[in-house]
């Protein structure tokens, strides 16, 4: 028992997950300040991490041990129910079954009610004359799990330590342009969109029109892990983990981790706690996935998610009966100790609003009228639309600051009616104008201030906009070749809003350093050590004035988080591709981009690497072979949507994707904001390949969102 303790329970919903969520409010929490030899930085998630929270440690194995009961109650996802059967629950006492139903239907109405809503299917947007459609597919609830599911304290600490390194270490990256450029010129031929944002590099940065050091420069960041446990020697490594069928009581998955401790020794800063901080015990390591730098999403479902779990979890223990001299208060107050708070919006919510601020002071005038706003862009389809305008909604409540949500079709509009331009910083301002004004593309290919136009609502203004100015333009798609593809003038767009004074989340550079083959390169130490002196050794001064960690050291725990990687065209890794083919389970095949777009496993893997060998191996550059991370497996129950608006639920066997949001903002060689703003876990069943919103299958039935991992 003293062992389990050190696992946190984590709350979950198909599209994210959370974890157990504060019950003293749900909205209100600390923010600590972690100190370490390098600097200070702000972390979101109220856990201190040089020890463990023991209080309600002794409550955890009980509680864990009650939810798999509960499970063990419902028909799992391979067992088919007889023809008779009538429940969904497959209890022989009527009462039980009444009671577990009213569970789930009073978890999907607590969903429904605080807003934890997506639009998974697209539907054509038709209506009567006089009405509009606010969104373009069915809105329903989220898919989740029922329950939270342990996860081990020591992984999420060490993810929440070096989140904010990793940040740097992607500015550095970022800010060494030509590096950048020349180690993804391969991918020109073989990747287009790659290859129409390296010619947005060159025309804007190599070109010297910006140069990103001197700009301000905002990230919202996820980096994304996975559990890695080796397999047992006499395991075969073709077998996937059906074969491990008992699950611990207490952490729930079918290889006991309860051994994990929650204190992480050492401090970043020491080299020699960097180079294997990642590595937990002996055969069980924490693994990243991807770093992502523009596909970060789900923030603000992260946080609703977990409430309905409290109170999910709570109302289970209601109907617990005492244990020992343990009533049904000492439960839900061991439970609330046991869980950690999550408010990655937040953390979001003000880096946007520093990078606002900082723009204003340095290109806006006191005698302004209009204060400029922030722009988000979306696709029309986008089935996280609720996170977007839960954005908006607390940079206006919070800072009063304007956002204006557009759609990437609706700017390549705007762009061709003049209605989306630069100007000069020089220029004097004029806040209305014609609305014929004329459009110049070549007039507009230097740097300038970002404006947009949109027609008054007061109709005595005849043939005349509105001008907005644009302080931050947040991407919230762009990361892919279709939704780069809506519009014949998208690309236009982008180069236009990279020409800008705005801050761009993220600016193209940063993008590209978000790419799988700068993964690869950065776990490589020959191709990280031709990283531009010049750019990437400036130490930056952290806002409590104290010298950032080394790059060396940042990089050493980067390689450390990351598996082996490969570029699958270069004649050099032959052996590990021909092993690929020989063994597919032990690799994946990854497309350069973000948020799951392509992902080969198993034999479809094999094939594309043997179609690839026998057409002359080139067009394997726009992939990156990486050897598979094998998660531990705990069983979850699944909460699921249907058309008709009725939910089902099933135990199916499940991996947790635990990702930590990591945002700063920097101004040359200030330090203006950095901190982990909260995570974000999802939960998705072994036999899913991919995740995220761009597979709306996963989404809307495999994903879970975790809110919190709370490990005590």
């Amino acid at each position: 028992m003293e062992n389990r303790k050190f696992f946190p329970t984590v709350c979950n919903s198909e599209t994210g997950n959370n974890v157990f969520m504060s019950a003293e409010g749900g909205h209100s929490m600390s923010i600590y300040y972690v100190d370490q030899p390098s600097r200070r930085f702000k972390i979101r998630v109220p856990v201190r991490l040089e020890v463990a929270r023991e209080d309600g440690s002794y409550a955890f194995p009980h509680i864990t041990g009650r939810l798999l009961d509960i499970m063990r109650l419902i028909p799992a996802g391979s067992v088919a129910r007889p023809p008779e059967y009538s429940g969904i629950y497959k209890c022989d006492a009527p009462e039980t079954c009444d009671a577990l139903e009213q569970l789930l239907r009073s978890f999907v109405r607590k969903l429904y009610a605080l807003g934890c809503m997506t639009q998974p299917q697209c539907t054509p947007a038709t209506c009567a004359t006089g009405s509009v459609v606010p969104f373009s597919g069915k809105v329903g609830a989220f898919s989740t799990l029922l329950f939270p599911v342990p996860y081990p304290l020591s992984p999420f600490i060490t993810a929440v330590r070096f989140q904010p390194n990793f940040v740097r270490l992607f500015d550095h990256v970022s800010r060494n342009v030509r590096w950048l450029c020349t180690v993804l010129e391969p991918l020109r031929e073989v990747d287009p969109f790659m290859g129409r944002l390296l010619d947005i590099c060159h025309r804007v940065y190599l070109s010297g029109k910006r140069r990103l050091h001197d700009d301000i420069r905002a990230y919202v960041t996820r980096g994304d892990y996975l559990l890695d446990v080796v397999p047992q020697q006499n395991t075969p490594s073709d077998m996937t983990s059906q074969v491990r069928v008992d699950h611990c009581r207490a952490c729930h998955y079918d290889i006991c981790l309860c051994e994990l401790r929650s204190v992480v020794g050492g401090a970043i800063g020491h080299r020699r706690d960097t180079v294997k901080a990642f590595d937990l015990l002996p055969g069980v390591s924490l693994r990243m996935v991807e770093m992502n730098t523009i596909a970060c999403s789900l923030s603000h479902a992260a946080e609703l998610v977990s409430r309905a779990h409290v109170d999910c979890v709570e109302g289970v223990l209601r109907q617990r009966l005492s244990m020992g001299t343990m009533d049904y208060r000492g439960l839900t107050a061991a439970f609330r100790k046991l869980h950690l708070q999550n408010t990655p919006l937040g953390g979001i919510i003000d880096a946007l609003a520093m990078a606002h601020e900082h723009y204003v002071k340095r290109h806006c005038s006191l005698i302004d009228d209009m204060p400029p706003c922030v722009l988000q862009v979306v696709t029309e389809d986008f089935a996280n639309f609720f996170d977007v305008f839960a954005v908006a909604d607390a940079l206006s409540e919070n800072y009063g600051i304007a956002v204006k949500v557009a759609t990437m079709r609706e700017l390549c509009e705007w762009r061709r009616d003049g209605r989306l331009f630069l100007r000069p910083s020089s220029d004097a301002l004029t806040r209305v104008m014609n609305s014929k004004r004329n459009f110049d593309p070549k007039a507009e290919a230097e740097p300038g201030r970002l404006f947009f136009a949109v027609p008054p609502l007061n109709g005595s203004i005849k043939n005349e906009v509105i001008v907005n100015e644009v302080s931050v333009v947040y991407y919230r798609c762009c990361y892919s070749a279709d939704q780069m593809a809506v519009d014949r003038d998208c690309w236009d767009v982008r180069l236009l809003c990279e020409l800008s004074e705005a801050v761009k989340v993220p600016s193209v550079p940063t993008q590209l350093a978000g790419c799988k083959r700068v993964q690869m390169l950065l776990s490589d130490p020959a191709s990280a050590a031709q990283l531009s002196p010049e750019e990437s050794a400036t130490q930056e001064a952290s806002p409590s004035g104290a010298v950032v960690t080394n790059l060396s050291d940042t990089l050493a725990a980067f390689r450390n988080a990351n598996v082996q990687q490969v570029d699958p065209s270069l004649e050099v890794n032959d052996a590990v591709v021909h092993e690929a083919i020989a063994r597919p389970a032990n690799f994946v095949l990854k497309s350069q981009t973000e948020g799951g777009a392509e992902l080969f496993v198993h034999e479809e893997m094999a094939e594309v690497l043997r179609a690839g060998l026998e057409r002359g191996r080139g067009e394997l550059a726009k992939y990156v072979l990486m050897r598979r991370i094998n998660p531990p497996v705990q069983n979850a129950a699944f909460v699921r949507g249907a058309e008709d608006n009725s939910f089902s639920l099933r135990v199916d066997r499940a991996i947790t994707e635990v990702g930590v949001y990591g945002c700063a903002v920097f101004s040359a060689r200030r330090v203006l904001m950095e901190e982990c703003s909260g995570y974000l876990a999802r939960t998705k069943m072994e036999s899913v390949k991919i995740g995220g919103l761009r597979s709306r299958r996963f989404v809307r039935y495999f994903t879970i969102r975790l809110k919190e991992v709370k490990l005590s």
